[in-house]
């Protein structure tokens, strides 16, 4: 029986243990804290349970446009972030169980290679002791990125892990980071009564994605009254005072807030572990270099989820650490798939993306045809008062391949899937236009971006 140490228990470690204990394997798991990682514990998780709060805020706030008088809509805050943590500790609870069900041996302690074969784990009891496999899986996952230029040892200074823990909503607070993770707690905090004011050093919200969808959101947020600097950096924190940190900005102007929250990225986990001592190969980021079957420099030793590099996000290190289970107990040669890699933003108005953006297809050179549809013209967003945004497609010329698509609106995040499914199934637009879609329904906002594409679209001029 082929033995696997799994390093790390985060998406991509929790799941290549159990998927290499469904191959047959005997596996064991080392995680220096809880099952389920950055994800489960203090990310994804927590976060979209305080979307889902707020989610219920805008609504009833909103009600009485329904015809449904809510009275004294308020914010139980403590009774929020309690629902946080409980959904929290479930998710982690049957993470626990999926382990334990899959017989996976969960050794509790900070692992350390100490050759190809063997981790050392200094164990959260106290002990020592020496872990053995055929194949080892290095799943250490990622951290936020603390800029030199902040006090970290100010209480109100923080990374996300500390802002999912405060006991009360700020008057204030500064983002630094208009990317995903900035954006999501802006959402949030500004929907709760904060005033919020983001620092972006590059030109538009949520740099990765395409030039439309980083407007809609800065329109969308400065409609809700944040305050959105792009083009602008932090050059120094002039003062702590009772009111809270001030940062002087690279145009002169200064911010201040109760509180300022430094989501400017992650890094990877892979310092202090014996990575480079037992020839693991990491670049200057501090990623582990892996091929595209997630194999090191070292021959039997694995990578997966965010030490093995981007895009850090859960679904990837879902699938890296399930691919490379199967490549570690099979001695299989399987490669990762990048061309579809959905990206999801929970904001409000929601972003959803996948594949190439009409900005790199110019920039390629390619020749490419770009459909969009407002959700202005689909009849469910109408009935539901949810119509800013839209669905951009863009496909092949000719062969009407699907190359990627931008999507900003109402469930925009579940919506994707369907376009993603059709182009990593290498389906062309008139297949999603030739699929029936109910009325009235969201989803037909993708059948009429396809109609668009084709030339044949009806409910747009």
């Amino acid at each position: 029986m082929t033995k696997v140490v799994v390093l790390g228990g985060g998406p991509a470690g929790y799941v290549a243990a159990l998927r290499a204990a469904q191959l047959g394997a005997a596996v064991t798991l080392v995680e220096a804290h809880d099952v389920g990682g950055t994800c489960v514990n203090r990310g994804c998780i927590p976060t979209k349970s305080l979307v889902a709060s707020v989610e219920r805020l805008r609504h009833a706030r909103g009600s009485a446009a329904f015809g449904v008088v809510a009275g004294d809509v308020r914010v139980d805050f403590s009774v929020m972030m309690a629902r946080k943590a409980e959904a929290t500790a479930t998710l982690r609870a049957g993470v626990e169980r999926l382990l334990k069900g899959r017989e996976v041996e969960v050794v509790r302690g900070r692992g350390r290679l100490l050759d190809a074969r063997t981790v050392a784990v200094a164990e959260t009891a106290g002990a020592e002791r020496e872990v053995t496999g055929d194949a080892l899986i290095l799943a250490t996952g990622s951290e936020p990125l603390r800029l030199p230029v902040f006090d970290f040892s100010d209480p109100r200074v923080m990374t996300s892990d500390e802002l999912l823990e405060v006991d009360h909503v700020p008057d204030s607070l500064v983002v630094v980071g208009g990317g995903v993770i900035g954006c999501e707690f802006a959402a949030v905090f500004a929907e709760l009564g904060s005033k919020v004011t983001v620092v972006e050093m590059l030109e538009q919200l949520l740099p990765g994605e395409g030039r439309r969808v980083g407007a809609a959101l800065l329109q969308s947020f400065t409609k809700k009254g944040i305050d959105v600097r792009v083009k602008t950096r932090v050059d120094d924190v002039v003062s702590s005072g009772d009111d809270g940190p001030r940062l002087r900005l690279s145009d002169g102007q200064e911010v201040g807030g109760e509180l300022v929250l430094v989501s400017v990225g992650r890094r990877p986990v892979s310092s202090a572990a014996g990575f480079e001592e037992v020839g693991v190969t990491v670049d200057e980021a501090g990623f582990v270099v892996v091929d595209e079957a997630l194999r090191t420099a070292v021959g039997g030793v694995f990578a997966a989820g965010d030490v093995a590099g981007p895009p850090l996000l859960a679904h990837w290190a879902y699938y890296e650490g399930a691919l490379a289970a199967q490549n570690a107990v099979d001695n299989g040669h399987l490669a990762v798939d990048r061309r579809v890699v959905p990206n999801c933003v929970f904001t409000q108005p929601e972003v959803a993306s996948f594949g190439v953006s009409e900005e790199e297809a110019k920039a390629k050179g390619m020749d490419v045809v770009v459909a969009q549809v407002r959700f202005g013209a689909n009849s469910k967003a109408v009935v539901e008062g949810e119509t800013d945004g839209f669905v951009r497609i863009v496909t092949t010329r000719g062969e009407e391949r699907i190359l990627g698509a931008s999507l900003v609106g109402p469930r925009v995040t579940e919506l994707v899937h369907e376009l993603a499914l059709a182009a990593s199934a290498g389906l062309p637009l008139r297949d999603i236009a030739d699929t029936i879609h109910a009325h009235p329904t969201l989803s037909e906002a993708i059948a009429e971006t396809a109609f668009v594409g084709l030339g044949r679209g009806l409910h747009v001029l």
